[in-house]
């Protein structure tokens, strides 16, 4: 397992969405990303027009407070942490790019993807081709969740072959729910899956587990691809 995970989507932003409610949940949170391996984490809150208010004057503001409310903090200030979002996708998404009001990941132009669970090859597809025609790179977030998708592995072959990165979740690895397990199993032993990600919304029930995910990738496809979808891909979007 790498010494230094990198988790790329995240709910560790307290006030913003569905995740974090408060500073120190925030910063527990932290923690448990610290002892699981995890030095550097993009802090992906939600973005869906209609639905969440925040957007990313709201998101810059908390991430500072956090920033400093963790400063002195042995294990969640010694987490780098980045800003980002997770933008549920319409077509004028790279409208918002470009203003300013949604971000792509850790100031890059790597953008973290999410779509309705009904969505189909043919919708997510238009979503990638528009972002990647105005100069973005499209992350698909969890993609083991769209139902659209029909766990078709050549479906999701087809998207990538467009441009579209590959993130799943960890909980998904190895373990988690049948369906999920399975569809991804078959992804990992297809090299389809760039990113392992926790999608971590608190401490409990979705917290940010990555290191038995990362173990279990080492173990059953070797630690070149560990290596590469749980630090080398993540670097590059952080710039480390």
């Amino acid at each position: 397992m790498p010494q230094h995970l990198i988790d790329i989507h995240s709910h560790v932003l307290y006030g913003v969405d569905d995740g974090a409610k408060e500073l120190e949940e925030s910063a527990a949170m932290l923690r448990m990303m610290y002892d699981e391996g995890i030095r550097e984490a993009i802090l992906t809150p939600h973005y869906h027009r209609g639905h969440v208010k925040a957007d990313s004057t709201v998101w810059r503001r908390h991430f500072d407070e956090l920033c400093e409310y963790v400063r002195n903090d042995k294990k969640a200030g010694a987490v780098k942490l980045h800003l980002g979002c997770e933008l549920y996708y319409y077509p004028s998404a790279t409208e918002w790019l470009e203003e300013g009001l949604v971000l792509p990941l850790a100031g890059s132009r790597f953008v973290l993807l999410e779509f309705g669970y009904k969505a189909d090859k043919r919708s997510i597809l238009e979503g990638v081709q528009n972002i990647i025609r105005e100069g973005y790179i499209p992350v698909l977030a969890h993609v083991e969740r769209y139902e659209g998708l029909g766990a078709d592995t050549e479906n999701v072959r087809a998207l990538a072959e467009a441009g579209a990165y590959i993130q799943v979740n960890s909980e998904s690895v190895g373990f988690g729910l049948w369906g999920a397990k399975a569809f991804v199993t078959r992804l990992l032993k297809e090299g389809l899956v760039h990113f392992v990600a926790t999608d971590a919304h608190d401490t409990k029930t979705r917290a940010p587990k990555l290191a038995k995910a990362a173990e279990h990738i080492k173990k059953h496809y070797g630690s070149k691809y560990c290596r590469q979808i749980f630090y080398e891909n993540c670097a590059a979007i952080t710039g480390e």
